[in-house]
């Protein structure tokens, strides 16, 4: 059986390294086909809800041609059939579907069904598929910095937060180090996603904020500690599956304790694998992985390193 994705337009590269990370953080090595916004993998995996930008997860039913459509598969129960014109767009797809869906066991319920059949339209194809997995990403906007019960000025979306989750490639029972934790966004879809979660900043306002706001989203369990990132290695006396951050710049990446050098001397004692942000394309040799457009004023990039 295969499995299709459609993924988020807004950063296309980026959604397949989502997408990717994710597989591999569910021991999936296979490298997911590609067209247009459209994935493919032939393994089903777990967690689907964790991918951050992902609209949803069908199973296909058929892929080919509109005028040789043929497969077995029915409805035992209400449906509704929608189509994705994804590169194309085809006239009386919806309902020419669901006529061949159509059984004396079955309903078409448009507003309300058990089962939706997506039809996506690409430029030479068109994939059935039935959704096994609806994406709510609005409930990545209930967890902005604004809802929750601490905040700060300055705050990772929680999109973002969850893509630099799935990068880092850790697994559900993994455990992560977040150590500039702010108000704990990273750490917080960390945490929804089963991975253990542990966090530092110097500031000992955002460390107790930090901790609220995870009790808050029900992530009970957690370390959260007052330090800086020079010593971070001692604090923990562990090394980690990943350090996942968002680096501070600005004026707070210029202030005496000197935190981006001093992350450049630590991180390696502290994970194996690093995922983090900054403002800048290169930072001591690195070179960012990708750019994220914010704004006309702010570009982010992603750094992933292992």
């Amino acid at each position: 059986m295969s499995y299709v994705y459609l993924l988020a337009g807004e950063d296309l590269e980026l959604a397949k390294a989502d997408l990717q990370g994710f597989l591999r953080s569910q021991k999936i090595e296979e490298t997911s086909d590609v067209v247009s916004r459209l994935a493919s993998t032939e393994t089903e995996p777990e967690q689907l809800k964790r991918l951050g930008l992902t609209h949803e997860v069908s199973k296909i039913l058929y892929r080919g041609k509109k005028e040789s459509i043929d497969f077995d598969y029915r409805p035992q129960h209400s449906y509704a059939v929608r189509a994705e014109n994804i590169d194309a767009e085809i006239e009386g797809a919806e309902s020419e579907i669901g006529e061949y869906l159509s059984t004396e066991e079955n309903s078409v319920d448009l507003e309300n069904p058990v089962e939706t059949i997506k039809i996506y339209v690409l430029e030479d194809e068109i994939v059935v598929g039935k959704v096994i997995e609806d994406i709510d990403r609005s409930l990545f906007q209930e967890r902005t910095n604004d809802n929750r019960e601490f905040s700060s000025p300055v705050s990772l979306d929680p999109v973002l937060a969850r893509v630099l989750v799935n990068l880092s490639e850790v697994p559900p029972g993994g455990h992560i180090i977040d150590p500039f934790c702010g108000t704990g966004g990273i750490l917080i879809e960390a945490g929804l996603c089963g991975i253990g979660v542990h966090g530092s900043d110097i500031q000992k306002e955002m460390v107790k904020g930090t901790r609220k706001n995870l009790e808050e989203y029900g992530i009970i369990v957690h370390d959260i500690k007052e330090c800086a990132i020079d010593e971070v290695a001692d604090e923990f006396g562990t090394r980690f599956d990943a350090l996942i951050t968002d680096l501070p710049y600005g004026q707070s990446s210029k202030s005496e304790n000197r935190p981006i050098q001093n992350f450049l001397q630590s991180m390696d004692e502290i994970a194996d694998t690093k995922v983090f942000m900054y403002n800048e394309p290169e930072l001591a040799g690195y070179e960012a992985s990708f750019e994220v457009y914010v704004h006309k004023n702010l570009t982010r990039y992603i750094y992933v390193l292992d």
